[in-house]
């Protein structure tokens, strides 16, 4: 490989290292944008809006519909927060975002259907819940489908606060879904628009009995929420035995769905904390950090039930990672661990049946577990930031916490390859050198033949032979600048008086850096040598891998160069990421 070769390579490596920082700075602030607009996407308000008139007596007269409320805040996940309007002829309560499923549970306890239904106020003050408010916003509006006053003029103005709040609502694009119990009204002010106008859907039903099996059906999947069917109990009594795929959970759920009577229901598990959830038509136990392998339930009845039983859980993940350069193959490999925040190995349970998908730079990617670990190969070119992440994939839990982690990729350059001795050359040079030999020692044997001649030698045209080599000395100053280094610490400009301070032959930069009180501790610096020259010049020869470059001139290692005054030198240290400038000046005379 030749000089100019070389000098190409290093370019091409500088280059493509300065557009691949620049490229992460520019990219990095993107992605937390958009890792934080994920996050709130995921967050969910939800407004349920209750119609308490006296005409929801007639499809509710069991008083179903406050139970189908507090299974909904049982239910729903984490990541919902959950208020309440409910209203007849004005706002019977409202509560706020975020209400704990005890605070619904005795608001609701005191539901009574009566009076009028104003709508138009209750749906005004479920948008105003929501305005202020960011991510996915919903209103879920249970009625008989009537706006009715006890004049017909109230009755039309809260038609109109009905339809404004409508357009309210399209405008902050809240979306209104509408549980609709009993047949439609055809005349008069009705609330069935308000869907169609937000985007929402219209669930009809004929009175609330047919609610039950609903959320089952359709709601848990439309929240997302990810389970398993673990079991069913049917008749007067029922037992369940679940196995656990794992202990590495935070919070798992079971969830009890349908016809029962839960007051005899006795649950045997070992966990950190249980909460149980319990109404007419469900049962949501919640379970945190459970230590079990698996979790009994007994459950008994006078009525018959018929209750499906499921099973969620939540993971919080947190991923560490490391790389070792392969030389052997040229590979890199990549190690990834998965942790939960007790530093539980989340590997060692149901995620070892490699029931992942491993990411690359976002392309997907073969793997294996090894060790208890995360492994995959991949080749690559040189150093450089690459990013690993995971995603679980039909499971049946939730998973939170960083999903990706990037890792510092360190390529060692490539060794030079020893120059291949011209053995053609070499042998001309040699039988050449031998003739010249013969000739000479032929020469001087005939010479050695002839008769000796006198010559006298005037002694005073000799040169006296000069025994001692010319030394030069040190002179100047040296400024040194670090213009980046590993930790981003700002260092002033440090210089030192070599013409003051140096009475040796030969000095290093470990030895320049310490002087000037620089803690920079850069491997390989005590390679880098300088010895004064002629002219005032500084020798500089660089013996460590660090690049040294003068202007846009790459030095080659183990070769000297002259450095005389006003000029610089750069030297890059790769592996301390650390960047250093030396300046050459002269002294001004009060500096000496």
């Amino acid at each position: 490989m030749t000089d100019k070769s070389i000098k190409q390579m290093k370019r091409l490596y500088m280059t493509g290292s300065v557009i691949m920082v620049w490229l992460l700075l520019v990219l990095m602030p993107f992605q937390t944008v958009k890792a934080q607009e994920r996050l709130q996407e995921s967050d969910t308000q939800l407004v349920i809006l209750l119609d308490c008139s006296q005409s929801m007596e007639d499809v509710d007269s069991q008083y179903v519909i406050p139970d189908f409320i507090k299974e909904i805040s049982a239910t729903a996940p984490e990541s919902y927060r959950i208020g309440v309007v409910a209203f007849d002829e004005e706002i019977c309560f409202a509560l706020p975002l975020g209400s704990s499923y005890e605070e619904i549970e005795d608001a609701l306890e005191n539901v009574a259907y009566s009076r009028y239904g104003n709508a138009g106020d209750g749906l005004a003050e479920a948008v105003a819940l929501l305005q202020d408010e960011d991510g996915n916003r919903k209103i879920m509006m249970i009625s008989d489908g009537e706006i009715m006053m006890k004049r017909e003029e109230e009755t039309a103005e809260s038609v109109q606060r009905f339809a404004d709040a409508v357009n309210l609502a399209k405008e902050e694009k809240i979306v209104i879904d509408i549980v609709a119990l009993g047949e439609r009204v055809e005349e008069g002010g009705t609330i069935y628009a308000a869907s169609d106008e937000t985007g929402g859907e219209i669930h009809d039903f004929a009175d609330s009995g047919e609610l039950e099996g609903f959320l089952e059906q359709h709601l848990l999947d439309a929240w997302g929420i990810k389970r398993s069917h673990v079991g069913t109990m049917n008749g007067n009594s029922g037992e369940l035995s679940i196995p656990l795929p794992d202990c590495s959970m935070e919070r798992m759920k079971i969830y009890l769905l349908g016809n029962q009577e839960n007051e005899n229901l006795n649950v045997n598990v070992k966990a950190a904390k249980m909460h149980l959830l319990k109404g007419k038509n469900y049962t949501v136990i919640e379970i945190d950090r459970p230590e079990s392998e698996d979790i009994n339930i007994r459950m008994s009845s006078i009525e018959t039930m018929d209750v499906m039983a499921y099973l969620s859980a939540q993971y919080h993940l947190q991923l560490s990672a490391s790389s070792a350069y392969l030389p052997e193959t040229g590979v890199t490999a990549f190690y990834v661990s998965v942790e939960n925040p007790t530093g539980q190995n989340l590997l060692e349970g149901h995620l070892s049946d490699s029931r992942l998908k491993v990411f690359l730079n976002g392309k997907a990617h073969e793997y294996r577990i090894e060790s208890g670990k995360i492994y995959l190969e991949e080749m690559i070119a040189e150093s450089a930031t690459v990013t690993l992440s995971i995603d679980p994939y039909d499971l049946f839990g939730d998973y939170y916490g960083d999903m990706s982690v990037t890792q510092q990729v360190v390529i060692p350059e490539p060794e030079e390859e020893p120059e291949q001795i011209d053995w053609f050359f070499w042998s001309v040079i040699g039988i050449f050198i031998v003739a010249l030999f013969t000739v000479f020692f032929l020469a001087f044997r005939r010479k050695k033949t002839r008769p000796m001649r006198r010559k006298m030698i005037d002694d005073s045209r000799m040169m006296p032979r000069e025994n001692v080599m010319q030394r030069n000395d040190f002179s100047g100053k040296i400024q040194v600048y670090v213009l980046h280094s590993r930790n981003d610490i700002d260092y002033p400009p440090e210089s030192i008086n070599l013409f003051a301070r140096c009475n040796r032959d030969m000095i290093t930069l470990e030895w320049v850096l310490d002087a000037c009180n620089l803690p920079l501790q850069l491997q390989g610096a005590e390679k880098v040598i300088i010895r004064p020259g002629a002219d005032k010049s500084l020798v500089i020869k660089n013996n460590s891998k660090a690049s040294a470059l003068m202007g846009r001139e790459l030095l080659r290692k183990g070769h000297s160069y002259h450095l005389y005054y006003h000029q610089k030198v750069t030297f890059i240290f790769d592996q301390e990421d650390t960047e250093i400038e030396v300046h050459y000046k002269d002294l001004k005379p009060n500096e000496r």
